[in-house]
């Protein structure tokens, strides 16, 4: 089965100026974040199970004391760095892209962790197909 959404629009017509022009947006994006990775201003989170899947904190209950604000809601960081194994395989995500996406989410979504520790907590866990909807689907888009 053919799926129209990975095919190159046929009406396009390409311009090198517009090309030149989206390429350099591009750029500025990679200078930033390479600029936020150099000011530390990145967390990192890994896959331990290399399943695929994202875990993204967002509460958590440490020695039973009430549930806080964690992980992304407390994050100061502008890139969320996701290791899916650790010989090189990661995505990067704007911090602000993935709380808009995270928004999205129905509350029934946020499951418990670690609940057998002093410190469980609460998150959404993403499959891989939401993970690249995250990432490639302009609903996600910053407003300009």
């Amino acid at each position: 089965m053919k799926e129209s959404r990975w095919d190159f629009p046929a009406e396009r017509r390409y311009n090198f100026s517009d090309d030149m022009k989206f390429g350099s947006k591009g750029e500025e994006l990679t200078r930033n974040f390479l600029q936020s990775i150099a000011d530390g201003s990145f967390e990192v989170k890994t896959d331990r199970y290399r399943n695929g899947r994202m875990v993204v904190e967002t509460q958590q209950n440490p020695r039973e004391t009430g549930w806080k604000d964690s992980g992304l809601f407390v994050t100061e960081a502008k890139w969320w760095v996701y290791i899916y194994c650790l010989d090189g395989g990661m995505i990067a995500v704007s911090v602000d892209r993935l709380k808009r996406y995270i928004a999205t989410l129905p509350a029934g979504r946020l499951k418990k962790f670690a609940w057998n520790s002093n410190n469980p907590t609460k998150g959404f866990l993403l499959l891989p197909e939401e993970v690249m909807d995250m990432l490639i689907n302009p609903e996600y888009d910053a407003e300009e």
